[in-house]
């Protein structure tokens, strides 16, 4: 039986959109990001708000140190503490609240006659934080990094660490696949006189059919490329490659220590996805469910001793033999799906022995792999030239059609945002100045800074036109300027701007801006 609380703890949801039946998929509302530093406070978001819809793309542009990726780094709650530190607002995933209980992770006293402030930190509940957001973090968000070399550690390989990412979050699919394995079902040696026939043709049109047509009937969707992998390019003498299909067979045949261990896997995998079920709950419900966290604990340590003799080193090499070439394959698979032509020896490779854009292409690998509800870009194609940028595009697109995932697109380029969003959201020193729909953002932009950025993008419809730039830069965000803060390169602005902080105002269907020159309705929900 959970525990009582009171009703202080329960965070009351936040109201739909009106003519919205469904939520946002991912609500932000009043968020605050801060960064303590000797030099004082940087207040890098002060209050954003918005919204990503159920199988939107929204695009996240402005100028840089303006705060895009410190909302995304918000968000999956990433920020490096210290000096960051996520100070308030709210952000709401499928109705489960990601900062609940944010305020009891650290207690903050500002410095008296300074801007600095003292920060003490809770690193217990910190953790429990963190252990928390493993419910939705890397399984239903996932992120494209900016820096994928950062991102990834040279002293592993990429199978490695693309394998790790498929056991965490798709550990039952991929077991239940070597389970259910059923070589028996496919004739070996007619499966080979197919695979010679189709090798032999001059470019092979059909090898890749013959392939997926016996991974299936096995039951292995992986031994599509394996096979294929094994026959590509040998038209020559393809008969030397006959026992790479009868070792290709071998690994689907598991015997009683092999099904032991993967029946140990199987079960530890269903108790970790049991335990983040009750974090998801604990965030949507804003109960505590920590007595029947532990209880599950437990019996995942119960469950590790009961196959301890799985653990010796010999032995657990031998056992997870089968499930580690299911991994391989499945990570040949992820790779091919980038763009990336020679995928095996890439998967047998380590990060320092690729190029900037092979990192980019296996960060987004990974991140396409567990098929998020939601898909975080940041700058996912600036690394990438522009026939593979058109690759991942079409990729990040089919993946919205297929499954329906959001995509939070954060980018400068705004011809990609102009190609692949639905929504925009422009953003300067740390605030949400307007949302709009793309066309109509792009057709009617009302803030003067996006007009400003508009202005600096060359047409091909009138190649004589002057490009032009918005003066200065961004402000200091320690003493950031007095109201709103693009007052002081705003060609438009008055005394009421120096002062006043600009509501949020509708000014158009689905269209909002927050500047003093409009004066629409005033809109808290967008």
């Amino acid at each position: 039986m959970l525990p009582a609380v009171s009703p202080a703890d329960v965070q009351a949801p936040l109201p739909e959109s009106e003519g919205r039946v469904e939520p946002p998929l991912l609500q932000v509302r009043d968020l605050k990001t801060y960064f303590y530093t000797y030099d004082g406070v940087v207040k890098a978001l002060d209050g954003v708000t918005f919204s990503v819809r159920r199988g939107e793309t929204v695009g996240l542009v402005g100028e840089t140190g303006c705060g895009k990726s410190v909302t995304a780094f918000s968000i999956t709650r990433l920020i490096a503490e210290p000096p960051g530190r996520v100070q308030a607002g709210r952000i709401l995933f499928s109705g489960a609240n990601l900062l609940w209980r944010i305020e009891r992770e650290a207690s903050i006293k500002p410095i008296k006659g300074t801007v600095r402030a003292k920060v003490r930190r809770r690193f217990r509940r910190i953790k429990e934080s963190q252990a928390r957001l493993s419910a939705v973090r890397g399984s239903q968000i996932t992120m494209i990094f900016q820096e994928p070399m950062a991102a990834l550690n040279p002293v592993f390989s990429i199978t490695h660490q693309l394998g790790e990412s498929l056991l965490l979050h798709q550990a039952l699919p991929t077991i239940d696949t070597v389970l259910a394995a059923n070589p028996g079902a496919v004739n070996l040696t007619a499966a080979t006189r197919d695979l010679l026939n189709a090798a032999r043709e001059p470019g092979q049109p059909r090898l890749r059919q013959v392939a997926r047509t016996i991974g299936q009937v096995a039951g292995v969707p992986s031994l599509e490329h394996e096979l294929f992998y094994l026959f590509r390019g040998q038209t020559q003498n393809p008969e030397a490659r006959v026992r790479g299909v009868v070792k290709a067979f071998a690994r689907l045949r598991v015997n009683p220590i092999q099904r032991a261990y993967l029946l140990r896997e199987r079960r530890l995998a269903e108790l970790r996805d049991d335990v983040h079920e009750q974090y998801y709950l604990e965030m949507r419900t804003g109960f505590s469910t920590a007595p029947l966290r532990r209880s599950l604990r437990v019996r995942e340590r119960v469950e590790q001793f009961k196959g301890l003799w799985l653990s010796i080193p010999l032995l657990r090499k031998h056992a997870a033999r089968p499930l580690d070439q299911e991994v391989f394959w499945q990570t040949v698979r992820m790779l091919e799906q980038v763009g990336i032509a020679n995928c095996v020896q890439v998967a047998r490779g380590y990060p320092h022995e690729l190029s900037g854009g092979m990192i980019q292409r296996v960060m987004i690998a990974m991140a396409l792999a567990p098929e998020p509800k939601l898909l975080i870009a940041d700058e996912p194609t600036t690394a990438l030239d522009v026939t593979i940028q058109a690759q991942i595009l079409e990729l990040m697109h089919n993946l919205k059609s297929r499954i329906g995932t959001s995509i939070l697109l954060i980018t400068h380029d705004l011809g990609v945002v102009a190609e692949v969003c639905d929504r925009v959201c422009v953003m300067y020193a740390g605030h949400i100045v307007e949302v709009g729909p793309v066309r109509e953002l792009f057709a009617r932009p009302l803030h003067p800074y996006t007009q400003g950025l508009l202005a600096s993008i060359p047409r091909m419809d009138d190649p004589s036109k002057k490009l032009e730039s918005i003066p200065g830069s961004v402000p200091n965000l320690i003493r950031p300027p007095g109201g709103c803060r693009f007052h002081p390169r705003c060609a438009f602005a008055m005394e009421r701007c120096k002062v006043d902080l600009p509501v949020v105002t509708r000014e158009g269907n689905d269209h909002v801006v927050a500047c003093w020159l409009y004066h629409g309705p005033e809109v808290t929900d967008y």
